[in-house]
Order: structure tokens, then C-alpha cells, then sequence
């Protein structure tokens, strides 16, 4: 627990089993079988957690960023979250090499990631991963499990990350797809951010009508999930937050990628929570965020100034349920 004026305050801890180097790669329009000619190349750090790690770190939250890396590309990747000032507390093996993402940014927007299936994690990493995060977190801790673990031998290696922690009343953000979601709503945690497609796989239920993205949210009543936030790209997000129901419209802006849109706006509701925002600005925060994550050409971060201007521009509607 972090002490601040006096008052225990709860630590944020960020979760990356599968980080990566981010190589963007920019060209004027990717057209295949022939020579492209690129415009520029820039190096981000990637993987979900450590972009939700670095966002936050922009919003002025201190946290913990964890995970496990491997040979030179992790020592990289180590370095340059510590150059942005984050904490970081990585599990290092010197054998392997952590993945490269190749990410395809089009001047229209368009944007194609080319992701490396990354270093095929052991029982053996899992678990002293998981004793250390045990050890680590204390109660009413915030820890953000996001993105992908397909390089762990178990599909639900978040579900055991969790029961492990059981017991300490640990605040949990899941950021997930597929089984690993499907498994992990079991635990009940604390938030999670689908898609629609997501949702839709998630409960069975096929979106087509607003209506039918409410029914969705609230058939997952059962699991006792406090917040389900779900994404809608440029139409906004449906946020339920207990029993009230939140519909957010983001502002117009110019898309230059897509790319860490989702992961500014899981940061933007953790700000909102740790600084005890009402739940409408709150969903300001973070929608004004990915918008401004939307117009920058990187993977992660976004120009402060223009978050500044955009979360006036968002418009947020209490529904009823």
C-alpha cells in the first residue's frame, strides 16, 4: 500500500506474460506482390499491460509494471518503460528472445499487426510468477490482467493468477478474449472491458440493436461483474457501473491508428476510480484518451494537450436499466 498525505493508499500492479517490441512501420498505402516504400519506422514497447502501464503514467498514476522477459529484446523492453518512468518488476530468463509485433500504419488510418506468437512460457515461470505476484500485492490492491497468454501452457493461467490472490481482496481489471475471458468471468472480477464481438461470444446473445447490447450486459448479471465496460469503437462504449447503465459518444477526430485505443481507455477508467471521479467524468477521461490515442501514429501514449481539448467533447447519457 502506497502512503500519500497520510492515508494508505491502494497500489496498481499491471500484468504482461506476452510483452513485445512494437516495430511500426508506416507507409503511404500497403499494397501486395509489389516493392512498398515505407515512410518511417519507430520502436514502442508492447503488449496490453505494459500500454496500460504507460498511459497511466501519463495520466499521473504511479504503478507496477510486471511480467516476464527473456534475453536482449527484454532487457530493451525493461529499459525503456524505465526511461518513461514506470516501476517495473519483470521476471528476466537470459535464454529466448521476448517477440517483435510488426505493426502496418497506412496513411489512411488503416492499420494490420503482425504478431509473433512470442517465448513458450514453462509451468515452471508461471509459478514463481505467480508466487512473487502473491507475495507482492497486498489487500485492495489493483492488479490489471490484460492481453494475450497464448505463450503460457495453461489457456487459463489468469484464472490461477487469481486464485491465488483469493483471500486478500484484490481489485481485479480483466482486458481478455476468447476462453480466457469466457473462464475468467467465473472469478468475478472487478471490471472487464469487452468488444462487441467479445460480448456477443461471451454471452450467446448476437448485437444488432442497442437494445440488444443492454440485454447482453445484463445477462452477465450472474457473475457479480461491478463494471462492464464495453467498446464500441467509433460509436463510443456502453458502460454499466453497478446498477446504472452509462452510454458514451466519443468526439469527431482525425483516426490515424487504432492500435492501444482500448487500452487507453481501461487506463482512463482505473484513473477515474483511484481518484474517485464521479462516473461520468470519469468515462470523459478515458474516452478523451483513446480518442487522442486514436490520433497519434505510436501504439501507446498520447499528446496531453489534445486529451485537454477532447474531454470536453465527450458526451455521456445516464440510462436507465
Amino acid at each position: 500500500m502506497l502512503k500519500q498525505n497520510g492515508i494508505m493508499k491502494s497500489r496498481i500492479y499491471t500484468v504482461t506474460l506476452n510483452p513485445a517490441i512494437d516495430q511500426m512501420i508506416y507507409l503511404r498505402e500497403f499494397v501486395p506482390d509489389i516493392t512498398n516504400r515505407l515512410t518511417g519506422t519507430k520502436e514502442c514497447v508492447g503488449g496490453k499491460g505494459t500500454h496500460v502501464s504507460q498511459n497511466l503514467n501519463l495520466l499521473g498514476v504511479e504503478n507496477t509494471a510486471l511480467g516476464i522477459v527473456h534475453g536482449e529484446r527484454g532487457i530493451k523492453i525493461m529499459d525503456m518503460l524505465k526511461a518513461d518512468g514506470i516501476e517495473i518488476d519483470f521476471q528476466y530468463n537470459e535464454k529466448g528472445n521476448t517477440r517483435i509485433n510488426y505493426l502496418l500504419i497506412e496513411a489512411t488510418g488503416k492499420c494490420t499487426c503482425l504478431s509473433d506468437k512470442g517465448v513458450q512460457l514453462t509451468e515452471e515461470d508461471i509459478q514463481k510468477f505467480t508466487d512473487h505476484l502473491k507475495e507482492k500485492l497486498e489487500e485492495n490492491d489493483f492488479l490489471i490482467l490484460s492481453g494475450d497468454a497464448s505463450n503460457c501452457p495453461d489457456p487459463y493461467v489468469y484464472n490461477k493468477i487469481i486464485q491465488s490472490l483469493f483471500g486478500k481482496q484484490i481489485r481485479i481489471f480483466l482486458d481478455a478474449s476468447g476462453e480466457t475471458l469466457k473462464k475468467c468471468v467465473e472469478e468475478h472480477p472487478y471490471m472487464i472491458k469487452p468488444n462487441q464481438d467479445e460480448l456477443e461470444y461471451l454471452t450467446g446473445i448476437m448485437i444488432q440493436t442497442e437494445e440488444d447490447l443492454r440485454e447482453a450486459v445484463k445477462a452477465l448479471d450472474r457473475y457479480e461483474i461491478p463494471v462492464v465496460a464495453v467498446s464500441l469503437g467509433k460509436k463510443g462504449s456502453l458502460v454499466r457501473i453497478e446498477e446504472k447503465f452509462y452510454r458514451v459518444y466519443p468526439p469527431e477526430i482525425n483516426v490515424c491508428n487504432t492500435i492501444g485505443c482500448g487500452d487507453c481507455f481501461l487506463s482512463g477508467l482505473i484513473y477515474g476510480i483511484v481518484n474517485e471521479l464521479s462516473a461520468e467524468e470519469m468515462l470523459r477521461v478515458a474516452t478523451a484518451a483513446s480518442a487522442a490515442t486514436a490520433e497519434s501514429n505510436l501504439s501507446v501514449g498520447f499528446d496531453r494537450k489534445r486529451f485537454t481539448e477532447l474531454k470536453s467533447q465527450v458526451r455521456v447519457e445516464q440510462e436507465k436499466r
